[in-house]
């Protein structure tokens, strides 16, 4: 039996999944809010413990990426590789966004079009990840992009699929410029760990590889220069 742990944390209600083969054994998850890498670990281990199984019996790890909130992709990302360094597990880092098309077509029944996952990206702009559908299911075209809001509605088909995990922030702004036509899921719509476990099964079986393990992010980093006190600066020389 092949066990998967995953995570997923790319929206404010993170998630963890244990996999048995292909199916989901138990799931859980969590809020968003202070101290959510303690809950994120305690979830892991519930979800061993109830399941009575042991680290050493994973053999293989997943991990959202994103894009969504930094700090919490780069917890998660963090954790896995600690949890799996020991027995040199392997890691599977999957696009959040896909990982939701993905469930999106399946549970829709979406043969064709394209399906478009949105986020908030602050101030009047979205970040957008294309998802062309296939027989075989979706292949993203293009990185993901920035744009702002107001011309969202001009790259837009008659055959495209509206999915958001932000879909709150966002209802008011889009439903000033999308044609009353444009299928929309009109709800926040959420990745979830299950969904990344049961994508990252898929593409073991079909090897092929993880994407980099790092968090997609649709800013540039921004620094900051330290503050330092004279003590301290006199304590670094």
């Amino acid at each position: 039996m092949n066990y998967t742990l995953a995570i997923e944390s790319s929206t404010q209600t993170p998630s963890a999944a244990l996999l048995c083969d292909e199916t989901v054994l138990e799931a859980a998850s969590w809020e968003s809010t202070r101290g959510s890498s303690q809950r994120m670990f305690s979830a892991l281990q519930g979800l061993l413990k109830s399941n009575a199984i042991d680290l050493d019996s994973i053999t293989l790890w997943a991990v959202g990426l994103g894009p969504g909130g930094f700090t919490g992709l780069r917890i998660a990302l963090a954790a896995i590789r600690a949890l799996a360094q020991p027995s040199k597990t392997p890691i599977i880092g999957i696009s959040s966004a896909e990982a939701l098309a993905c469930r999106i077509q399946q549970e829709h029944a979406i043969r064709s079009g394209r399906i478009r996952v949105l986020g908030d990206a602050r101030r009047k702009r979205l970040w957008v990840g294309d998802f062309e559908t296939q027989p075989e299911g979706l292949t993203q075209t293009g990185d993901f992009t920035l744009i702002p809001i107001s011309d969202f509605a001009k790259t837009l088909t008659d055959e495209d699929t509206l999915i958001s995990p932000d879909w709150d922030r966002l209802e008011d702004d889009l439903t000033e410029i999308l044609p009353s036509a444009t299928v929309c899921i009109k709800s926040n719509t959420e990745p979830t760990a299950s969904d990344i476990a049961q994508l990252a099964r898929r593409r073991v079986a079909h090897e092929i590889p993880s994407e980099p393990l790092e968090p997609i992010y649709m800013h540039p980093p921004v620094f900051i220069e330290p503050r330092f006190t004279e003590a301290t600066k006199r304590s670094l020389k």
